[in-house]
């Protein structure tokens, strides 16, 4: 939603890098994210998704990201994995001072004042956001695509058309 809002003030800009502060996460909020919302989210962000992302850093990771990494690799393509950074404790260098919170050591206000900042962008939306939620895809407009079994059946199953993940070499995650 806020990410909408943004776009609608701002319009698109050059390219996004994205922070995540993994600080106080623990493997139980992982167990809690729902698969097909995960895979839904993933899919928005990597094929609808109008902003173009230039990095994702994630701060604070834990020892275990390396295997939550390899459940989720399937649902990323490479193009994607190769943005991601993880960093064990301190911020990656190149980010512009004046973007970052004061708590992060940054010229920017306090994440109290942004988070204020951000609710009060949401609210102004509000009603637009609710509207929007009512939008349904048509489906029955959607083109088809050629299922697995169709390279058996001689329909002009090309693997490369269906959708399939291509093959990728299992994930290991570097530290900064």
């Amino acid at each position: 939603m806020y990410n909408d809002c943004i776009l609608s003030e701002d319009g698109l800009a050059e390219g996004y890098v994205v922070i995540f502060d993994m600080h106080g996460i623990r493997l139980g909020h992982i167990a809690r994210v729902s698969l097909p919302a995960l895979r839904a989210f993933m899919l928005y962000i990597q094929e609808a998704h109008p902003a173009k992302l230039k990095a994702v850093h994630c701060l604070n990771t834990a020892n275990y990201i390396n295997h939550v990494m390899r459940l989720i690799s399937p649902l990323l393509r490479n193009e994607i994995i190769g943005l991601l950074r993880f960093h064990s404790g301190r911020l990656p260098e190149g980010i512009p001072q004046e973007i970052l919170p004061r708590e992060y050591g940054g010229n920017a206000p306090s994440i109290d004042v942004l988070d204020k900042q951000c609710h009060s962008l949401i609210n102004k939306y509000a009603d637009w956001l609710i509207e929007t939620e009512q939008f349904k895809a048509d489906e029955t407009k959607r083109p088809k695509k050629a299922s697995w079994w169709s390279i058996f059946s001689g329909g002009g199953g090309n693997p490369n058309n269906l959708g399939l993940i291509e093959n990728q070499s299992p994930l290991s995650v570097e530290f900064d």
